[in-house]
């Protein structure tokens, strides 16, 4: 058995052992982080929650910390290809070993105490506390965490030892859990703030004074990034994304490089650094140099990534409005009016019509398709339904995704395939199949 399928047992004994679905709330992990010895004090971390963006992030801020010389953990979620990905520790990600050993001792702990007998931990709840479990262990001398689907309630938001609230940009998803209006997405997220703890915000000026708000009443020492910085003289290319920065309290400017392509990398990046120098009084290798340098040497497989050439394909994971609409300002960017293929899949449960909008007014087919063996996503004849109805050109429907980019392929124009990171994660363990379309 090969490190791969020795994953999938650790995915299928996870499943085995959690509650169906999602249910958010922190009793469940609470008591069973509890009765393991409260793991979850044990390691200095930095929260990141957000909609859009949380990954990229924190993969950046992770670079920069590891190039200043830091014991540094990323944890992240989902995976694209294989569940080793969501925790690296120092570039080297933990072995089944580990995390079967932490499972086991979370099912000998469940085994034993009534309050699981009926209320049993969520999937994402048992993978969190396993991390947390390994991470204790590991000492790291920060980990940088990503949140899940939310904030308030989102398992991530146990963690003890909290130097900094990162958060992202805010836009609609996941309305049935976290709300109908983006202020109540927005308080779900800003509910991660920490007494005596800065948290950083990307900015939005419909947001701006409830998070200001929201900080007061956590406590926490409150920092938009757009009222200090702004982003400017940004390029974009298939290799990456150059941008300055500038402090708008000093007028200070400072030019900085991202390998990640797109036009909201630029802002990925930025707040990134923007983090790191909020935590360099407390971990003062933080210098500019190593700033910079880990910035460029950040790495973050999914997001405008280039998978193939003649003709140039790329996956993007976006799958809600808000990110559809920067799909659609990096496609601008970087193909300028140039014709797109687009090969797409969404889950039923995202907003598709208004992911969809976002792509009218633009040279693109797109060839829909669906994630094979996932019930969640939109067959590929409804897909395309909705792409007519959003009028929308259509280059047809295919049950496989890999024949839905060799025929997308076919007229050499550049092939974006995206709408779902499970469509990703599809298409890159595929890889090699790809090679010979």
């Amino acid at each position: 058995m090969n490190e791969k399928e020795r994953f999938s047992e650790v995915e299928k004994k996870l499943q085995e052992m959690a509650s169906p679905g999602i249910r958010p709330g922190l009793a469940r992990l609470a008591r069973l982080l509890s009765e393991a010895g409260m793991p979850q004090d044990k390691f200095p971390s930095v929260h990141v929650a957000g909609t859009n963006g949380k990954g990229s992030t924190a993969a950046s801020l992770y670079a920069i910390l590891r190039k200043s010389t830091y014991k540094t953990a990323l944890y992240t979620s989902p995976h694209l290809v294989d569940f080793s990905e969501r925790l690296v520790i120092d570039d080297k990600r933990v072995s089944t070993e580990r995390w079967l050993a932490a499972i086991g001792l979370l099912e000998r702990i469940i085994k034993k105490t009534s309050f699981f007998a009926d209320n049993l931990p969520t999937y994402f709840e048992l993978i969190t506390a396993a991390a947390i479990l390994i991470l204790a262990e590991e000492s790291p001398d920060i980990a940088v965490f990503e949140a899940g689907m939310g904030g308030r309630l989102d398992a991530s938001n146990i963690l003890g030892d909290v130097r900094l609230s990162l958060i992202v940009p805010i836009g609609l998803d996941h309305t049935e859990y976290l709300g109908d209006t983006l202020e109540k997405v927005a308080a779900e997220k800003f509910a991660i703030m920490r007494r005596d703890t800065p948290a950083l915000f990307a900015g939005d000026p419909r947001l701006d004074a409830q998070f200001i708000i929201a900080a007061k009443l956590h406590g926490a020492a409150p920092h938009i990034f757009s009222s200090r910085y702004s982003v400017t003289e940004a390029d974009y290319s298939l290799s990456g994304t150059d941008f300055t920065l500038r402090d708008k309290n000093d007028g200070g400017e400072e030019r900085y490089r991202t390998p990640l392509v797109g036009t909201f990398q630029s802002e990925n990046a930025a707040l990134a650094v923007a983090a790191a120098r909020l935590l360099s009084p407390a971990f003062p290798k933080i210098t500019a140099n190593t700033i910079k340098e880990g910035l460029s040497g950040t790495l973050w497989p999914g997001r405008m990534e280039v998978i193939a050439q003649d003709p140039t394909v790329l996956v993007d994971g976006g799958h809600n409005p808000h990110a559809m609409r920067r799909i659609a300002e990096t496609l601008k960017a970087l193909m300028g009016g140039s014709h797109v293929n687009i090969v797409i899949a969404m889950m039923r449960d995202k907003e598709i019509a208004g992911a969809l909008s976002f792509l009218r007014g633009l040279d693109v087919t797109l060839y829909c398709t669906e994630v094979p063996g996932n019930e969640r996503s939109l067959g590929a004849r409804e897909m395309e339904r909705a792409a007519s109805e959003a009028a929308l050109k259509s280059g047809g429907s295919f049950h496989e995704p890999l024949t839905a980019i060799a025929e997308a392929s076919k007229e050499g124009a550049p092939v974006l395939c995206c709408g779902s990171l499970f469509l990703v994660g599809y298409i890159k363990e595929r890889k090699d199949e790809l090679r010979r379309i």
